[in-house]
């Protein structure tokens, strides 16, 4: 009873020393708008780049499409200028800001858009928007990208988080505050042996590359991310779509008369229709549906027997020979629905 006491009691005081301080630290005025606070700045290399390329093709997507599609290969197989935006870790709405932001903005505009998704990714908004990747969502938005906060932010706080995110100081500074703890934790020790941050960072580089970790961790590490996407509730197609940016992708698309496609890629935690849960299956049935009606087409890879296990060297991602496999059957699944 007494250690609890004095649990509270520290607790109370850290949270009240926070509130006077934490403000004059970081400039913050309360109360603050609810959700992260975005800067001007947008950085506009994929702008630049479809002006300087004036592609016909423009591929978005991950690291599943990072790797998993040969550029040049599908270029020479369809006969069209492709450029590929492939960001490791990226989700939909990363893909929602380079087609609004980057790709619509420029002054060409390309002929197709194509989303590579897998499962429901393309309906959960809130999939890898914070921490790290809040940097790149940042860099791709501005201010005014309201949609965005509401969408990949507000939507999935609960009343207290949003009373917090406006009323208190230490919980709208968490993310600057342990950004400084993990920079001391990280840098302060080499330091004292002569190790600089240049050299600390290239000794982790060393030591956690993925070929030091053991294969099955790896996949283990990808199942647990991907677990979010397997949810009851992501899986619910009707009551997620419109909370998405999916809608609104398509909508852009169509007013921009720019063909959005959709490329459902294979992946080896549910390999064929058999080992698919129900729910997923359900899904997929009313995501194409749902694409029909808008006059979307979707090229669904995921149980294409063609990309066999040993083109993978994990769940998610092709080897270079399973790329030149799928680049090629993309092709052909492609060229039919190109314009001439």
């Amino acid at each position: 009873m007494f250690l609890t006491r004095r649990f509270f009691l520290l607790f109370g005081l850290l949270l009240l020393a926070s509130t006077f301080y934490l403000p004059r630290r970081y400039g913050l005025t309360l109360p603050q708008p609810i959700g992260p606070q975005l800067d001007d700045y947008i950085q506009r290399r994929y702008r630049n780049t479809v002006n300087e390329l004036q592609p016909d093709l423009v591929l978005v997507g991950d690291s599943v499409l990072e790797l998993g599609v040969n550029q040049d290969q599908l270029a020479e197989l369809t006969g069209k200028k492709v450029y590929k935006i492939g960001l490791f870790g990226s989700a939909s709405a990363e893909w929602y800001l380079i087609i609004k932001n980057q790709l619509l903005e420029a002054d060409h505009s390309p002929d197709a858009v194509l989303i590579f998704f897998r499962d429901s990714i393309l309906t959960a908004p809130a999939y890898r928007v914070a921490g790290k990747y809040l940097l790149r969502v940042d860099e791709l938005s501005t201010p005014e990208d309201t949609l965005l906060l509401q969408k990949a932010y507000i939507n999935a706080m609960n009343p207290l988080e949003k009373w917090a995110d406006r009323y208190l100081p230490l919980y709208i500074s968490r993310l600057r505050l342990r950004e400084t703890l993990d920079f001391y934790l990280r840098y302060s020790l080499p330091r004292l042996t002569g190790c600089d941050i240049e050299c600390t960072d290239n000794a982790t580089l060393q030591v956690f590359q993925d070929n030091n970790i053991d294969e099955k961790l790896l996949v283990d590490a990808v199942a647990t991310a991907e677990s979010y996407l397997y949810a009851p509730q992501r899986l619910d197609f009707a009551g997620q779509v419109g909370k998405s940016f999916l809608p609104d992708m398509i909508q852009m698309a169509r007013e921009n008369d720019v063909t959005l496609i959709l490329v459902r890629t294979r992946n080896l935690f549910y390999p064929d229709a058999p080992s698919e849960p129900l729910a997923l299956r359900r899904y997929i049935r009313d995501f194409k549906a749902y694409a029909a009606e808008n006059g979307v087409t979707v090229l669904d890879f995921a149980h294409d027997e063609r990309l066999t296990p040993d083109l993978f060297y994990d769940p998610l991602h092709l080897t270079e020979d399973g790329a030149r496999v799928f680049t090629s059957l993309l092709a052909e699944a492609l060229i039919p629905h190109l314009k001439k």
